[in-house]
């Protein structure tokens, strides 16, 4: 979720929000990090559930105490452990060992000048303000992660050399006359128009004439916009971030616009914090769409909605963590009350379902969990095998902040759903940096196909890997193909729309290149390309 993190993209080992367990009779160092740790995240955490009946499944003594069952309690409490063999150990060594060890208040001789805490923006609870584990058990800990971590991580197994060019996706660069960076937040289709809206870094939205290459109009805005749904014709809610790059700041807005003019938006929302999507679904029956918006935020979060009272609205929570991604609204369990699908992105990374009980009440269940190095960046809630029931496609590839490495374990990964929403990993391919995806039948053979862009890739002969194509022939059979000349670009944002008229599915790939804000001087603009389909 910039830096840049994308997800806004973030990767995150947060040690707030933890639920510890271990046991309150067994007093030792390890206990007193856990309470005072608990009494912490359940201030103003509405949504949080039985910490200290959780506290009791773990009994630990002094004399157990090794780095093994020391990382599995702290980090394994918090969220999915991430295992050494997750980072080289010098990525451990040098970056993800010492931030964690000084949010846990263990300051050393070496962090002399570094800052933490509130320096970088951190609310307070974040980084412990004294230490809360001794310098001989961060010792056993940290040698635990440094002894079982590999010198080098393994290459994945996507050899995108030796991928196929896909000759069905035609390239089409726009010639906008501009000179400026290319720094597109977002692309959208508007089908009813036939137009298609780009968001930009720069606080200014844009909607183009594609039959004629045209820019129609823009309008600017009060920061980068994130997201948008259309309402009408000429009529859209936009949600803008605040602050894009990494912030805790809440100043982010919804607002309505009736007319593409600045001047003719209506505050629906403020005080979000960096949020980076909306959707809209009647969550209570009575007639009215409430609002659900993920604030991505940075260290702290959260996923909210919001019901309509008065001439304002109420926010309630669904989740008090940071990295809200994204949202899907769908009826999961029948009951004729629509319930809230959301990927987490940071800490306590996963795929959660809120099921709707009613009367403004939720229940959360964990679908997925993932380690927080895992790097979710986006996914779907599609039927992919044909069975009558609806599967997660996901892609994995965050990879800023602390561990910038390329991974063998991001990519594209199908979980399969066996009827009951019980969630297997049935399919997985390797693709360093796999940011955004599209499930769609593009090739009209009857099967979903999917289009997947990195935006951290690895580079293949100089240019970027950064375009996979899945056509899907049946029974998870995929062949997977390349746009070679898309390497050119950094991919961020993507959508669909019939741009061309031929009733086919064409792609929209957003730019966003930092490489391109310091050009000097600037280059072409081109803030989206057009992979027109010719299947």
């Amino acid at each position: 979720m910039f830096s840049i993190d994308i997800k806004i993209l973030i990767f995150g080992i947060a040690l707030n929000t933890l639920e510890f367990r271990i046991s309150p009779m067994k007093v030792s160092p390890l206990y007193f990090f856990i309470v005072l740790i608990l009494i912490s995240c359940n201030s103003n955490k509405p949504n949080e559930k039985d910490d200290l009946a959780l506290v009791k499944e773990l009994s630990l003594t002094e004399g157990e105490l090794t780095g093994k069952t020391l990382a599995d309690a702290y980090c394994g409490a918090c969220h999915v452990k991430p295992e050494p063999d997750l980072l080289d150990k010098l990525t451990w060594q040098t970056s993800v060992l010492p931030d964690m060890r000084r949010r846990m208040g263990l300051i050393l001789e070496e962090d002399f000048g570094h800052a933490v805490g509130e320096d970088i923006d951190a609310p307070a609870g974040i980084y412990a303000a004294e230490p809360l584990i001794s310098r001989e058990d961060w010792a056993l800990m940290e040698s635990y992660y440094l002894e079982n971590a590999p010198d080098k991580l393994a290459e994945n197994a996507l050899d995108f050399g030796l991928l196929p060019e896909n000759s069905s996706w035609r390239l089409k660069e726009p010639s906008t006359n501009k000179k400026r960076p290319n720094l597109s937040t977002f692309v959208r289709w508007e089908d009813r128009g036939k137009v298609l809206f780009v968001g930009d870094r720069y606080r200014q939205v844009f909607k183009f004439d594609m039959k004629n290459n045209l820019i129609l109009d823009s309008i600017q805005v009060t920061s980068p916009a994130s997201d948008i749904l259309f309402q009408g014709e000429n009529s859209f809610d936009l949600l803008t971030m605040g602050v894009m790059d990494p912030s805790n700041t809440s100043i982010g807005r919804l607002e309505s616009f009736r007319g593409f003019d600045e001047n003719a938006a209506n505050l629906l929302l403020d005080s979000l914090t960096r949020p980076v999507h909306f959707s809209y679904a009647d969550l209570t029956g009575n007639g009215e769409n409430e609002l659900i918006v993920c604030h991505f935020g940075h260290h702290v979060g959260k996923l909210t909605w919001y019901e309509k009272s008065g001439n304002g609205y109420t926010m309630n929570y669904l989740n008090n963590r940071p990295g809200a991604r994204r949202t899907i609204i769908e009826d999961v369990n029948g009951d004729g009350k629509p319930d809230v699908i959301a990927l987490m992105t940071q800490a306590k990374e996963g795929v959660y379902v809120y099921l709707n009980q009613g009367k403004g009440k939720f229940k959360e269940y964990e679908w997925l969990s993932f380690s927080p190095l895992f790097g979710s960046s986006d996914f779907v809630y599609e039927d992919i095998d044909g069975d009558g029931h609806k599967d997660i496609v996901l892609v994995s590839g965050d990879n800023a902040d602390l561990s910038p490495i390329l991974k063998p374990y991001h990519g594209l990964r199908i979980f399969l759903n066996d009827g009951k929403n019980n969630f297997a990993e049935s399919y997985f391919q390797p693709f360093h940096g796999a940011s955004a995806l599209i499930v769609e039948d593009f090739t009209g053979n009857g099967h979903k196909d999917i289009a997947v862009i990195s935006y951290f890739p690895k580079r293949d002969e100089g240019q970027k890997a950064n375009f996979l194509f899945f056509e899907n022939h049946g029974e998870l059979a995929f062949s997977l193909s390349k746009k070679q000349a898309l390497g050119e670009w950094s991919l961020m944002t993507m959508d669909t729309g019939d741009i061309t008229g031929n009733g086919k599915k064409d792609l929209i790939l957003g730019g966003f290149d930092f490489a391109s804000m310091r050009a000097f001087p600037p280059g072409d603009w081109v803030p989206f390309l057009i992979l027109e389909n010719h299947y």
